[in-house]
């Protein structure tokens, strides 16, 4: 188990608390920071925040 209180980086956990609101449909200030998450929902939404770094990644002009 993973509590959103426990995650340290606070980009990461801004990111995972946006992206678990995502998915339950409500907004990011209603994820509690005591909010549990099983080891598997924790790497699915890691998994999903990395898919969507990898799409960023595309769109970005490699000139830059």
């Amino acid at each position: 188990m993973v509590r959103i209180r426990e995650i340290l980086d606070p980009d990461l956990r801004r990111r995972i608390v946006e992206a678990l609101a995502e998915r339950r449909g409500c907004s990011p200030a209603s994820i509690p920071d005591w909010f549990e998450l099983d080891d598997a929902d924790f790497v699915d939404l890691l998994n999903d925040l990395d898919a969507r770094d990898e799409r960023r990644d595309d769109l970005r002009d490699p000139r830059m």
